[in-house]
């Protein structure tokens, strides 16, 4: 992919180059994601340090709280409240200690198609969890007066 070569002066004015031209555009700039690494990211990964530590526990097979703490530099107390919001989501398993991703077959190949595109496109999929729809900005557009044309 690349930008498309710019015609000569007499052919500028020409469709064909223009759709070209928007079509590298929309593709170089549509963040596309897998639906199942969508679906976990709008449902169940509403930070960054979810990402993260998801990740991390996905990577390692296994990771301890501590060795979470020390490797994602996040505080103890965020990092205690992602764990739990992953557990919820059932995401990952786990004690006090030690956590390792969910055995449920479904939710397993999300995780791990979630590892996969963390490793080829970090920068899109964290652009994609800033971007994800706030709860709270929903409720309130529900709330909003409309000018009637």
């Amino acid at each position: 992919m690349g930008i498309a070569r710019r015609p000569s002066r007499a052919n500028r004015g020409s469709v064909d180059w223009c759709r070209m031209n928007a079509a590298v555009n929309n593709v170089m700039d549509e963040p596309t994601l897998p639906a199942e690494v969508m679906r976990l990211i709008n449902d169940s990964l509403p930070s960054v340090d979810h990402v993260e530590i998801l990740f991390r526990i996905s990577r390692q097979g296994e990771a301890t709280a501590d060795w979470l703490a020390r490797d994602s530099h996040i505080e103890t107390a965020t990092l205690t409240r992602v764990l739990q919001d992953l557990q919820s989501a059932k995401l990952i398993v786990g004690d006090d200690s030690t956590y390792r991703v969910t055995q449920n077959p479904r939710d397993r190949a999300a995780v791990e198609e979630f590892a996969t595109t963390y490793n080829a496109r970090p920068v899109t999929l964290i652009r994609a969890v800033y971007a994800r729809p706030s709860p709270l900005r929903s409720f309130a557009d529900a709330f909003r007066l409309r000018r009637e044309d």
